[in-house]
């Protein structure tokens, strides 16, 4: 008997490990997970102290010393280039390598090799719609330019020496819980992350909702709620600047309405109004240290790992902090001994949508400029885990790929009607790197400049500030030359007059150079004003948060580095200044009483600003978007395509100027409903959905509702955070919403001595068990800034290190 147990436990425990170690369809084997000496428990061991490193890597020409502060920043001390950038990507690997392998796989399409087959939509679009195409385009282009090659090559060094170091047991836990392996880095992959950026940025257009709308509204609607330029939006660029340049000539073609086609479904991401940032730059006439100063902050999606991770690089020929993106070399936002600079993106025309015309049903031709012309063909092989492998070929005409060929039977291919080519910038040749490799090392506004000349996309507006006392802004990208219109709706693709024939130089797109008004902003709202040459787009960012921008601008005199930190937190919402006094004059007496008799009075005494603890913001956000539900919903709710609604702009138009417009008549036989009475329901309703989370009003403070949080990047529960009590809004200055907000918030002072500060959602490292994966959300939500340490030599940086300086918050 004692001998039969034996055997029967042995049969169980080896059952067991197999079991275990076994993964069963799309599910990893969990054994691995809780093996105590490679399991999830070692992934908690990282560095969490300030401390000095040498690298002494066999690539290394000389040895390279890193100083990490007290924040876990990284000051790397190199003597070249080669060495500057193989370390960049060791430390960067060595904090968030997960991030970059995971977010590289999933741009290139390749989450079913890891998550099984409920991603396989999800890559068939990033394949389709020609992700690694671009960045191989791109890398074809590095090719021909030595110079830039080497850097990513360098970089690529450095990622790899991490990845040969990584032992099975201090793997990311990231890699532990999803059961998958890293993979070697290679500069694709780097020029992946960028393509990803370009997705986030400007993969997107309104396209096919504007045909859409178009066919089922005509062209009156068109015209009255989606004009080119609204009434009262002041643009980036002044109204008043001359343009001194004798523009190139713009394509003759049909009317745009007259070129589009018929009704479409299609799968390619609307434009996102979260997606933006604010910047701007106020010379010294406006400053208390008679220095400019900059300050911009980047609205993105917030994740842990955070998007961002901050450096300085240091060797003999630059000396730069800022934030970069893990996964490229050099840094993106920030400043160096003489400048800083910051970004906005844009909302410009840089994808377009072509139907095409096949010859016949082998698709092998398409007809375009009076010919027929043949398709090229590219084979995509997914590996789905647990799953068979998909063999997908995709067709490129020359506007770009084609993402259905036949209709689709289920999945999201089934909003993309067959035969349509998307045309994206971020597929043509590039050489952004240049472009942050002359601007980390520019010294005056002639560099910065030069610097601009090799920035294609994701098409930007480039705040500057310099030591000389120059401030700037350009809106800088590649755009096509279009006839007015002319991409707003879907295109014919055989027509030539269609085609980007030819592109704006780069000395007429919109800039200017030290106003007179003594500040350059931009918050993504339309760059131009209608007198400007070229056409850029219909759809920008709406007027508040620039128009905020701009009145404290105005206003201000003898400002400091808190009054530009005050401005990054502001929380005003010009929308519900103009709106409430007009809503509330609609309301009758008896429904102003209905519910809470004082709660009309306490909107009519608010000082509109949407800060956490508001409970006005939130009835003001849920009256508001009642109320606009309430005009559009029977026109839009249950269409069967996309459609593109009047934006919140046009609707508080129509609200202020026309009380009796047609759109408020919601009238049926016996029962009159006009404005009045819409305005009341959708006070009544605000109440009673409040009421829901709370009987007592002074329950209803904003945060609540704003339900600002962090998630992880792959959305694996229990490592991100939620319910972040903080204040903002999407069209504040401080647009926090969810899970999109200041990304990056930085104020530079550009003094003889630079000093610059910032704050982002997150923390340096990757490493969901460090305190230093989230150490800076709080200090963000809170409305803090970390003075950023820049140092002049390596000496300092270890002096700094010995002396134990702490890192001091700065909340204004």
């Amino acid at each position: 008997m004692k001998w039969i147990k034996v055997l029967i436990t042995a049969v169980i425990t080896i059952i067991l490990v197999i079991l275990l170690n076994t993964p069963f369809g799309s599910i990893p084997a969990v054994g691995p997970l809780f093996n105590p000496v490679s399991g999830f428990w070692q992934s908690g061991k990282s560095q969490q102290a300030a401390r000095s490193e040498t690298l002494r890597h066999p690539e290394l020409s000389k040895p390279v010393v890193v100083v990490y502060d007290d924040r876990l920043v990284p000051h790397i001390f190199a003597e070249n280039d080669y060495d500057l950038y193989f370390a960049q990507g060791y430390v960067t690997a060595r904090d968030r390598f997960w991030q970059m392998d995971f977010q590289t796989r999933a741009a290139a399409g390749r989450v079913s090799e890891i998550v099984g087959e409920d991603a396989n939509d999800y890559d068939l679009y990033q394949r389709r719609i020609g992700m690694v195409y671009g960045a191989q385009n791109m890398l074809d282009y590095y090719n021909e330019h030595p110079e830039m090659l080497a850097l990513l090559e360098a970089y690529t060094d450095g990622v790899n020496r991490h990845i040969e170091n990584l032992s099975p047991r201090h793997l990311p836990v990231e890699y532990k819980i999803m059961g998958f392996k890293p993979e070697k880095w290679t500069p694709l992959k780097s020029l992946l992350v960028q393509m990803n950026m370009s997705a986030t940025l400007n993969g997107r257009t309104d396209a096919y909702q504007m045909s859409n709308t178009l066919e089922r509204f005509g062209d009156a609607f068109i015209e009255r709620f989606y004009p080119a330029f609204y009434d009262g939006v002041v643009p980036i660029i002044p109204e008043d600047t001359e343009w001194d340049f004798e523009p190139v000539d713009i394509p003759v073609s049909p009317n745009a309405v007259e070129n589009t086609t018929s009704s479409v479904n299609l799968g390619i991401p609307e434009s996102n109004p979260s997606i933006g940032s604010n910047s701007w730059a106020v010379d010294g006439s406006r400053t208390i240290t008679g220095v400019p100063l900059l300050a911009n902050d980047m609205h993105l999606s917030m994740t842990l790992p955070a998007i961002w991770y901050e450096v300085q690089l240091f060797n003999n020929n630059v000396n730069v902090y800022g934030v970069s993106l893990p996964g490229l070399p050099g840094v993106v936002v920030g400043f160096n001994e003489d400048i800083a600079w910051g970004f906005t993106n844009s909302g410009a025309n840089v994808m377009d949508i072509y139907e095409i015309t096949f010859k016949d049903e082998t698709q092998s031709e398409y007809y375009h400029d009076g010919e027929w012309k043949p398709v090229t063909k590219s084979v995509e092989t997914i590996l789905v885990r647990g799953g068979e492998v998909i063999a997908d070929t995709v067709f490129y005409t020359h506007h770009g790929p084609i993402h259905n060929r036949v209709e689709a039977e289920s999945g999201m291919g089934r909003r993309f009607p067959a035969g349509h080519a998307v045309q994206w910038i971020a597929h043509k040749p590039s050489l952004e790197m240049k472009t942050f490799y002359k601007l980390n090392r520019a010294e005056n506004y002639d560099d910065y400049y030069e610097s601009m000349k090799f920035f294609d996309g994701p098409a930007q507006n480039f705040t500057y500030a310099d030591r000389h006392g120059n401030i700037a802004l350009w809106h800088n990208g590649k755009f096509p030359v279009r006839y007015e219109g002319m991409g707003d709706f879907i295109l014919d693709g055989s027509k030539p007059e269609n085609d980007w024939n030819a592109f704006i130089p780069h000395d007429h797109k919109p800039h200017h150079k030290n106003p007179g008004r003594g500040f350059v902003s931009s918050a993504n709202q339309h760059p131009v004003s209608p007198d400007y040459p070229y056409y850029l787009g219909r759809f920008f960012a709406t007027s508040e948060r620039g128009a905020r921008i701009n009145e404290v601008l105005e206003a201000g005199e003898q400002m400091s580095y808190l009054n530009m930190m005050m401005l990054h937190l502001d929380n005003i919402n010009l929308q519900a200044r103009e709106a409430i006094p007009v809503m509330t004059a609609h309301l009758d007496r008896e429904t102003r009483g209905l519910h809470e008799p004082g709660l009309i009075d306490r909107l009519l005494n608010w000082n509109y600003s949407m800060d956490a603890n508001s409970v006005e913001a939130t009835l003001y956000h849920f009256w508001w978007n009642n109320f606009r539900n309430s005009v559009w919903n029977d026109l839009f709710e249950n269409a069967d395509t996309p459609l593109r609604r009047p934006s919140d702009t046009q609707t508080l138009k129509l609200l202020v100027n026309e009380p009796d417009s047609e759109f408020f008549d919601k009238s049926s036989v016996g029962n009159i409903v006009k404005l009045p009475q819409l305005i009341a329901k959708a006070w009544n309703d605000t109440i009673e959905q409040l009421r829901e989370h709370s009987e007592d009003p002074n329950d209803w403070q904003w945060w609540q509702f704003n339900n600002v949080r962090v998630p992880h990047i792959a959305n694996i529960p229990g490592l991100g955070r939620t319910e972040i009590e903080t204040s903002g809004t999407n069209i504040a200055v401080n647009a926090t919403r969810g899970t999109h907000g200041p990304s990056w918030r930085m104020v530079v002072s550009l003094e003889n001595e630079v000093r610059g500060w910032g704050v982002y959602p997150g923390g340096q490292s990757g490493n969901p068990a460090s305190k230093n994966y989230d150490a800076f959300v709080d200090s963000w939500a809170n409305g803090g800034f970390f003075p950023l340490h820049f140092y002049r030599s390596k000496e300092e940086a270890l002096e700094h290190l010995t002396r134990g300086i702490q890192t001091m918050e700065v909340t204004p």
